[in-house]
């Protein structure tokens, strides 16, 4: 092949691959156009259903055009002739030089494009599933960024801004609201406006003898049932002040306001990794998630592109976070902290904020089922409504780390748990398929340093994640502390998938009374249980031993205890149809403050 020629099948190829990574983000802005459309018009099934869909179109689009570029390559004979789709090139037939001339041309295609980081993902996405991964690296593939993303030309603002002194708040209120073109009428706009200004100087009294400026985000974020305006305040003497408006839209009540947040813990709560994704519509993905980071700082940017619904962004980050930190630290990789689980191998570096977790090739006992099993439970949760109490996982397969970091205990168990999921190439250790989550503080281990007025707080929290997970139709299966994790914002939050379940699974029952005094004192049950039949009043017995956290519990969640509740939890979720869900407290919600019937 001569020189110009493969430079102009290198330039070909890449404005392919660029064309395909276009199609792909107009379909996920036609999903979020959609989006506002079906919260308009109230049809949360299809949002619902829009939100399930959306998770799984970044691998099938990237497959979709992966074969028809495999077809293209093979044309041109930059791929063995004979070859099937994903089966590994040899090394021998690899034209490196080809491939790093078509990264530098499509480099140059992307440097003034509007989602140039996206971009240079998908790149990655496409050429990782095409060749295998001898070639993964810098050469070929962008294991660093190429294209700065401080000078994108921007067609339109992201951020629309309103200067406001006292007399003019309700104006402003009344253009904020406006701007965002709601096809649907507001139930009563006044009361919303007047309510907006009442809750803003309550919340933050200094701003009444101020002149400061508003900022939002030009795009709602939909989720849900839930519409969200995110933004925040600046004055020129104080911090600013991030603010959430929370809209909702009733058959009854019309499009009407529901909460106003200032404070960052809730607003951070409302954007936690144990929640769904937003849909929203841009052209500035990168614009949007740094003005997010400034008002939230404590979320990463890798979180920030999950939460806008653009996953595969938050994992390219996440996995670059990870590279850099084992990099410089001189922390080992150990065994995760707390019980040992017996379905899942976890690890951590210490101080690193994320927990890896790999399925083991056998369960020990009583745990039963296959790796398919868990893996299927994995992608469950994914794909359900997360409600704030199920974290977020990220998947990831191949993953190389160096032998020299991680500490030997870790190690052999790797080989003894997992053999099957594990290669030694050289001075490397690849994991096969793996999880990566949030680290969080396991909830017996918080228990058991935590003083009584954290222990009150955190058992009822535990007690109100069960109650939510089951009304959103889940079942937990094993609800033992451990299996539960404490988030930074003091959250009980569910981690342990391998016996999750939709609610429509259990039999719940009660234990039947005993009718001699040898069934009373039977070690074994002496009545028949089937294989989905749960007894909720057993769950006293191993959720909480400790007689003050028991207390604790019984006085507000004593119902979990109560057969008849979970079978009535049952009955309304098979009544009912999407729920509703509020990722703030309903003391925040302004028909509570204003006590409306």
């Amino acid at each position: 092949m001569s020189s110009s020629s493969s430079q102009k099948i290198s330039l070909s190829i890449a404005k392919k691959i660029l064309r395909g990574f276009e199609r792909h983000y107009e379909n996920i802005k036609t999903a979020s156009i959609e989006a506002k459309r079906c919260f308009e018009n109230r049809e949360w099934d299809k949002i619902e259903r829009d939100s399930k869909l959306r998770l799984n179109f970044y691998d099938e689009q990237v497959d979709d055009f992966c074969k028809k570029l495999f077809t293209e390559l093979k044309k041109q004979n930059l791929y063995d002739s004979k070859a099937k789709f994903n089966e590994i090139q040899s090394v021998e037939k690899f034209n490196s030089d080809f491939w790093k001339n078509t990264k530098n041309v499509y480099t140059e295609l992307i440097t003034s494009h509007k989602q140039p980081e996206l971009a240079e993902t998908f790149y990655n996405s496409v050429f990782c599933r095409i060749f295998s991964r001898n070639f993964y690296n810098n050469q070929f593939i962008y294991t660093k960024p190429c294209v700065s993303l401080n000078y994108i030309d921007m067609d339109e603002p992201v951020i629309d801004s309103y200067f406001v002194d006292n007399e003019q708040l309700n104006d402003t209120f009344t253009s904020i609201l406006k701007n965002y073109r709601f096809n649907c009428k507001f139930g009563n706009f006044n009361q919303d406006i007047e309510r907006l200004q009442d809750q803003l100087y309550k919340q933050v009294p200094r701003l009444s003898s101020e002149v400061f400026e508003m900022q939002f985000i030009s795009t709602p974020f939909i989720r849900g049932k839930c519409a969200y305006i995110v933004g925040k305040i600046i004055t020129q003497l104080h911090s600013d002040i991030p603010v959430l408006i929370a809209l909702l839209n009733d058959e009854e009540k019309g499009l009407y306001v529901d909460s106003l947040l200032t404070d960052l813990g809730a607003i951070s709560v409302v954007f936690s990794f144990s929640r769904s994704y937003f849909f929203i519509t841009t052209d500035y993905p990168s614009a949007i998630v740094e003005y997010l980071k400034e008002l939230l700082p404590g979320k990463t940017r890798a979180v920030l592109y999950s939460a806008i619904g653009l996953h595969k962004q938050g994992k390219t980050l996440l996995y670059r976070h990870f590279l850099k930190y084992s990099k410089i630290t001189s922390e080992k990789l150990i065994i995760a902290p707390g019980i040992k689980g017996m379905v899942m191998s976890v690890f951590t570096f210490p101080m690193y904020p994320y927990v890896f977790k790999v399925i083991n090739d056998k369960f020990a006992p009583p745990k039963m089922g296959t790796k398919e099993m868990v893996k299927d439970r994995y992608y469950f949760v994914k794909n359900h409504v997360r409600i704030g109490r199920l974290a977020d996982t990220w998947e990831f397969s191949n993953v190389a780390f160096p032998l020299k970091d991680i500490d030997n205990t870790l190690l052999q168990e790797l080989k003894i748990k997992a053999a099957s999921n594990i290669e030694i190439e050289d001075d490397l250790l690849i994991i096969k398929h793996m999880y990566i989550e949030n680290k969080m503080t396991p909830l017996n281990m918080y228990l058991d340093t935590a003083n009584k007025k954290q222990q009150t707080h955190i058992i009822n929290d535990y007690g109100k994640a069960i109650d939510e997970l089951i009304n959103s139709n889940i079942f937990p299966g094993d609800m033992l502390t451990k299996n539960f994790g404490v988030t930074r914002q003091n959250r009980v939050v569910f981690y342990d998938y391998d016996e999750i379940t939709l609610m429509s699974t259990p039999v719940f029952k009660k234990i039947p009374k005993a009718k001699t005094y040898e069934q009373e004192m039977a070690s074994e049950p002496w009545y028949y249980v089937g294989q989905n039949d749960v007894f909720p009043e057993e769950f006293k017995y191993f959720m909480l031993p400790n007689p003050y956290l028991k207390e604790v519990f019984n006085k507000k969640y004593k119902k979990l205890l109560d057969a008849d509740y979970w079978v009535s939890v049952q009955d309304k979720i098979k009544e009912s149809g999407v729920m509703d869900y509020y990722p703030y407290g309903s003391e925040k919600r302004m028909c509570n403050i204003y006590k409306e019937k």
